[in-house]
């Protein structure tokens, strides 16, 4: 009795086993490629699917949005300036039956034609181009590399730029025209608000000409201002007809000393 349930039992994983060996779960996420004896099939979709054991073989491929990055590349621009550049491939496996049949390699090989396309198009802009319209030459080299990975299944969505890096001297020397510039505009702004300021006092001069009154003032109003300070400054203002009604040497010295 109990050898009857054990032969039973027995014969139930292998049938289960058999059996199981025929199902395959493909996820959403993937593309499976099937093989037979070396054939090529076709891809199965998503879902339980039925294979031959030992006669098929599955090779799935992830179809979602895959990054590849691209280490730094020295490229040199129209005008012959060597830049060290960055970048990022975001692509999707449109068709994983080409990208199996048609490229040894995918992954390697978007990494090798996305060399090819940042020294392609790098090397047909100038440096200033490269530099201001990041963005631009992103799109042209994503162009490029979706044209170079079109018959392998493989659509390239997006191509960022990280980094740029730019030679030493090159970095020192924008640097230093940098802070020329600065100081230009700085000298600029000083002579400007130099010359605005000798014209406030050509037109204060006239006003206190026409309205000597107006001297008074300002001088009551310095005197206010310095008492409100709280200084041991000490300033004796005399009015102006003192100074015209001497006329010796007296005079001549409450006027400084004018002839």
């Amino acid at each position: 009795m109990v050898a009857t349930f054990f032969l039973i039992g027995a014969l139930s994983f292998v049938v289960v086993f058999f059996l199981g060996s025929f199902i395959r779960i493909i996820r959403q996420w993937e593309g499976a490629v099937v093989f037979r004896l070396g054939v090529y099939r076709g891809v199965l979709k998503p879902g339980l699917r039925i294979v031959y054991p030992f006669l098929d073989r599955l090779v799935r491929w992830d179809i979602r949005l895959l990054t590849n990055d691209v280490p730094g590349q020295s490229v040199v621009t129209k005008d012959n300036i060597s830049l060290s550049i960055d970048a990022v491939v975001f692509y999707r496996i449109r068709d994983p039956g080409d990208a199996v049949n048609k490229v040894t390699n995918a992954r390697a090989s978007i990494g090798l034609a996305a060399m090819g396309a940042l020294r392609d198009v790098i090397g047909s802009v100038p440096l200033d181009t490269a530099l201001q319209h990041r963005e631009e030459v992103a799109e042209r080299i994503r162009a490029n590399l979706d044209d170079a990975t079109d018959p392998w299944g493989i659509d390239v969505q997006h191509v960022e730029l990280t980094d740029m890096q730019l030679p030493h001297e090159l970095t020192r020397a924008m640097a230093k025209e940098a802070e020329a510039d600065r100081e230009a505009r700085a000298r600029v702004i000083k002579a400007s608000a130099e010359r605005e300021a000798t014209t406030k006092l050509a037109e204060a001069k006239e006003l206190f000409a026409r309205f000597p009154a107006l001297m008074e003032l300002r001088r009551l109003q310095v005197l206010a201002e310095v008492g409100a300070e709280n200084n041991a400054t000490r300033i004796m203002m005399l009015p102006d007809t003192i100074l015209e009604f001497s006329s010796g040497p007296l005079g001549e010295f409450l006027r400084g000393g004018e002839k």
